[in-house]
């Protein structure tokens, strides 16, 4: 039988305080972001829990949170924010930025370019005058771009993935976003508009032509506006992550393509292709072989 042990920090009259009770007291706040990411999201080692959006306009096309910077700027700027980040050795930190940040674009290209950008902890040992070092570090925020093969890397935490019509950024990829968020709001108003194609929608599909829940067509109508009406009574009352809101349309277009497909075709058309979906590529059906 196995189990599992560690330390922690608990002062005692006349306890010698050694090295390993020292690291207890380190290793209390990886533990508690570890755990906090368990509950929203097991198995991911980062999370952007305010801010950190690239600049530029919202794009009408592509998965939820998809911007399109400057074409002309030289750079992307990053808004203040915060976020739970891993080390290179497996540790977590809250990392907070309190000012804007920016980074060139790695080509002439500028945003039309192919990649990732990614934040990482950049830890440095503290020293003071005369370059002792001291029980400290320093951990700061680091951007940089990555080729989207290596991306999925512990220790990056994606913030933008081109799309691939070089001019589209994708944002939504390891984030929290409240309520209020206007990325949220933008995916609300093109759920009213689905909603409408709803009722416009004329009797037809494979599921109206095998009489699935019958031959009233109203009956599918009104599932469908029920799905999308769930769906956004999620949205505007809960705090979600990226993995929440990919379960909810990957949930959202099942219940579309029972009633009125046509509707769950035109949510599709809203995610884009595939390729650059990033985490919404789940809410795209596999393609079946003939």
């Amino acid at each position: 039988m196995s189990s599992a042990s560690f330390d922690i920090f608990r002062p005692a009259e006349g306890a010698v305080l050694d090295l390993d009770s020292l690291q207890a007291i380190a290793s209390t706040s990886d533990r508690l972001l570890s755990a906090y990411l368990d509950a929203r999201w097991p198995g991911v080692p980062s999370l952007v829990l305010d801010g950190l959006e690239i600049d530029g306009d919202w794009a009408s096309g592509g998965p939820p949170g998809t911007r399109r910077p400057d074409s002309m700027s030289t750079g992307v700027r990053v808004s203040p924010g915060s976020a739970i980040v891993e080390s290179k050795d497996g540790r977590k930190f809250l990392l907070q930025v309190k000012e804007e940040m920016r980074v060139n674009w790695p080509t002439r290209s500028g945003s039309a370019v192919r990649g990732v950008l990614v934040m990482v902890p950049d830890i440095k040992s503290a020293q003071i005058k005369g370059g002792l070092i001291v029980a400290r570090e320093s951990v700061s925020a680091q951007l940089g771009f990555v080729e989207p093969r290596l991306a999925n890397r512990a220790h990056y935490l994606p913030l933008a993935a081109a799309v691939g019509n070089g001019q589209d950024w994708a944002t939504d990829i390891q984030r929290i976003w409240q309520p209020e968020h206007e990325a949220i709001q933008l995916l609300l108003k093109r759920f009213e508009r689905l909603e409408q194609n709803v009722w416009r929608a004329e009797p037809q599909g494979g599921v109206w032509d095998r009489q699935v829940i019958g031959r009233n067509w109203t009956r599918y109508q009104t599932v469908a506006a029920a799905a999308l009406q769930a769906a956004r009574s999620v949205l505007m009352t809960r705090t979600s992550t990226t993995r929440d809101r990919v379960r909810l349309l990957s949930g959202l277009r099942q219940q579309l393509e029972m009633s009125v497909d046509e509707v769950a075709t035109q949510l599709l058309q809203l995610i884009g292709s595939r390729e650059g979906a990033g985490p919404y590529a789940e809410v795209i059906p596999p393609v079946r072989d003939e």
